[in-house]
């Protein structure tokens, strides 16, 4: 349930951002990029807080501190490819 979250979170950001500036396209992917690997990142320590990132094999609440770099990178990578999409389309359609 968690990615799906975070996926519909980082959508509505880049959809928001795209939306209030349309004609500064790259302004606004690297903009909302920013935003979602701040949000990612900061919903990641809020689930692990709260319990939702528990293995459902060991029991064991998730210990990602030693991956964060790797999990850094990789979130601003679909960050930016969903920022790209989303400001993509919201361009095609409001033309």
């Amino acid at each position: 349930m968690v990615p799906y979250i975070l996926t519909l979170l980082c959508v509505l950001v880049a959809g928001a951002i795209h939306w209030t500036a349309p004609k500064s396209y790259w302004k606004a992917t690297f903009m909302s990029t920013g935003v979602i690997l701040l949000f990612s990142i900061a919903a990641l320590f809020i689930f692990q807080a709260s319990g939702m990132l528990i293995s459902e094999e060991t029991g064991e609440n998730a210990n990602f501190s030693g991956k964060l770099p790797t999990i850094t990178l990789l979130m601003a990578f679909f960050g930016f490819l969903i920022s790209l999409f989303v400001g993509w389309f919201l361009r095609v359609v409001r033309q």
